[in-house]
């Protein structure tokens, strides 16, 4: 099986050891602690705030560290430990500073995030050839595109700010000229699904 996994994207050839891979996961612990207290101080800013309240940013951000670590099980604990880092910080500064702990919004980021690892697992395949890497890569730039088309009617900046994420997704992971024609036939498959079953609202309806 592994072989077979191999075949789509062989896992970095990366000598490192134990206590580097743990020096890794404390500094996307500590990155995930910093953008959760960022994202809460700047909510109350006009546009800065609300990308920040929009699932977009935080796809792009878990999309790109699960392509850059090290193997599939690698990205898949490296994207949990910062959805849960972010989500730890941004909600404990909302209890302690203002006495608010918002529920429901806390347990539907937490099923995302518990959710995160099978999602990382996936998309590390995005960064190679061929149509199951350019299905991993689609799944994240159809969501976005999805989650931020409005823009072209509405001139939304936040709206803009997912539609151009989902641009530097297929300039980042697609290689090459037949890569990026797969890619483009699969997203716009899936941008066709997704919107059919309202998929954007099951995932993150009411965030």
């Amino acid at each position: 099986m592994d072989e077979k996994y191999n075949q789509i994207r062989r896992k970095l050839d990366l000598k490192i050891t134990l206590q580097q891979k743990i020096l890794r996961v404390i500094f996307i612990f500590l990155f995930g602690i910093v953008l959760g207290f960022l994202a809460k101080y700047l909510d109350n800013f006009p546009i800065v705030g609300e990308i920040g309240t929009h699932p977009g940013i935080w796809m792009l951000i878990a999309t790109l560290i699960a392509v850059w670590s090290r193997s599939p099980i690698a990205s898949a604990l490296h994207v949990f430990v910062f959805f849960a880092s972010m989500l730890i910080a941004y909600y404990a500064y909302s209890r302690v500073l203002f006495g608010f702990f918002p529920k429901y919004y806390f347990i539907a980021w937490g099923s995302i995030a518990l959710i995160s690892p099978i999602c990382a697992y996936i998309a590390w395949y995005a960064k190679a050839n061929g149509w199951i890497a350019a299905f991993s890569a689609s799944l994240p730039i159809s969501l976005l595109l999805l989650e931020g088309y409005s823009f072209f009617y509405t001139l939304s900046i936040p709206r803009g700010f997912e539609v151009f994420s989902a641009v530097g997704l297929f300039v980042i992971l697609a290689n090459e000229a037949s890569q990026r024609l797969y890619i483009v036939l699969i997203t716009g498959i899936l941008f066709f699904v997704f919107e059919k079953l309202n998929v954007i609202s099951l995932i993150f309806g009411g965030l």
